[in-house]
């Protein structure tokens, strides 16, 4: 991952300067504006907000947030928000906490703060590929932690607009079964395939494989493009467990996915880690490693 260039921290100093001290926000719209890190965090704050705030995400669609830098206009509608949500453990957002508190005087919660992380070194942490900054930063691909993560949500928003608390945490509750539901549903489609292993172009499913008893087998190596070598590992490794589908998320080239699928004669179903419709993808994962592909 990419630090945040001399040019933009820069261009945030400047900003920073142009609004005065940053202590009154002035909103664009009627609405409260919440910033989040990513998509998913926007449909976890619109499950217990609903429509009373105005959700605005860092992270586009079709970005990678191992690549993104903040714009300036970002920059801006940062200085108007009342709250940021951050996963907390991207780069970017490092770069950006210490001028949220101190200079635009934003609420910066960490939604990592509470999750049962994956550490380079652990059983967990995917021994073929892994992350080179030595933490999974994908907590929102299991369903507990995004449990974690919506009570932080909740109580931050109870926190700051406490007119709409009861409404919020009716929300919550509704949110927690669809949870449930959820599991039972991801569990259902794993448990009519007797695969527990898939291949991944990047290592994004350490905590889905942790929670539902899978194994995650990357094709990238520490954020890189596999040599010749780890090719062969990783093709030798998948045919040793039976995966039955090669997973390559929507924001990465597809090309070296779909080398090592046209070696094991398997096809490449894109997934996406990223998207807003989190539940949606979620369940299209379960298919895609269970064998059920459903595009």
């Amino acid at each position: 991952m990419r630090r945040i260039s001399g040019i933009m921290v820069f261009l945030v100093v400047v900003l920073g300067l142009m609004l005065p001290a940053c202590t009154e926000k002035k909103h664009t719209t009627s609405k409260p504006i919440v910033m989040v890190s990513i998509q998913p965090i926007k449909y976890f704050v619109e499950q217990i907000a609903d429509t009373l705030v105005d959700v605005r995400v860092m992270v586009p669609p079709g970005s990678s947030p191992e690549m993104f830098e903040p714009t300036p206009g970002q920059m801006v509608d940062l200085s108007n928000a009342d709250i940021y949500f951050a996963i907390g453990l991207l780069d970017f957002e490092k770069g950006l906490e210490p001028k949220l508190k101190d200079q635009l005087k934003v609420r910066y919660v960490n939604l990592s703060g509470k999750a049962d992380l994956i550490k380079e070194g652990t059983e967990e942490h995917d021994s073929v590929g892994g992350h080179h900054h030595g933490v999974d930063p994908h907590i929102w691909m299991s369903v507990e932690e995004v449990r974690k993560m919506s009570m932080q949500i909740l109580q931050n928003l109870q926190q700051l607009y406490p007119a709409h608390s009861d409404f919020f945490s009716n929300n919550y509750i509704a949110f927690g079964s669809k949870l449930d539901s959820l599991k039972e549903q991801v569990n259902r489609i794993l448990g009519k395939s007797s695969n527990r292993a898939f291949l991944v172009y990047h290592p994004a499913l350490g905590y889905y494989a942790r929670e539902f008893g899978l194994r995650q087998i990357s094709i990238e190596q520490e954020g890189k493009n596999p040599s010749l070598k780890g090719v062969v590992d990783v093709v030798d490794q998948a045919r040793r467990l039976g995966v039955s589908a090669v997973l390559s998320q929507s924001q990465f080239d597809i090309r070296n996915a779909q080398v090592i699928a046209d070696e094991l004669n398997l096809r490449v179903v894109k997934v996406d880690p990223l998207a807003e419709d989190w539940e949606n993808s979620m369940l299209h994962i379960a298919r895609a490693i269970s064998g059920e592909h459903d595009e």
